[in-house]
């Protein structure tokens, strides 16, 4: 095509224009055309649907209600039911006393400092023995004998001493928590 001349080239531009053009005015018989279809997409029709509805938990918000009510009526049945026996005249309730720890020891002298507890007697007879190697007047007791409490402890004692100034200078000496009681 390049040795022709540019008249050519356009004559051939033409003849080949004109059968196209023809082509398109001459109806094409049925059986040899073509329908094209255009499918519009959808939303539903992007994501394929198994077959299966999605779950519905609109029953849940029943549950909840029915629950609440049920647990308010509950809780307002029991106001109601304690406020009643509560102002009876019938029932008059005493509120329950402080408990005091009461100790029934039969030592001679005007106090002691207890200075430390235990479950198990053996080592409340250790420490005991431990202070006695350094000096000090010391035993135990097994706290339900000695006193109104039903606690099953042992306790160690240093004392008993005549006055408070005797028990605090022995105090000083031991790095403990104690409790002093007097007699």
């Amino acid at each position: 095509m390049s040795d022709k001349t540019n008249d050519e080239k356009l004559r051939i531009l033409q003849e080949r224009l004109a059968q196209i053009k023809q082509k398109q005015e001459t109806p094409v018989p049925t059986r040899n055309q073509r329908e094209e279809v255009i499918e519009i997409a959808t939303p539903k029709d992007e994501v394929p649907q198994k077959g299966r509805n999605p779950m519905s938990f609109g029953w849940v918000k029943y549950v909840v209600i029915i629950g609440v009510v049920g647990y308010g009526s509950f809780i307002a049945l029991d106001i109601l039911l304690n406020n009643d026996s509560s102002n009876s005249s019938e029932e008059i309730t005493e509120e329950p006393k402080e408990f005091v720890l009461e100790y029934n020891l039969n030592l001679k002298g005007e106090n002691i400092s207890v200075i430390s507890s235990f479950e198990d007697e053996n080592s409340a007879k250790a420490m005991v023995n431990d202070l006695k190697v350094k000096g000090y007047k010391c035993d135990y007791f097994y706290l339900p004998n000695k006193s109104n409490s039903t606690e099953e402890l042992y306790k160690v004692y240093i004392g008993p001493y005549e006055n408070n100034e005797e028990t605090n200078q022995w105090i000083e000496n031991i790095d403990l928590e104690f409790e002093i009681i007097k007699l």
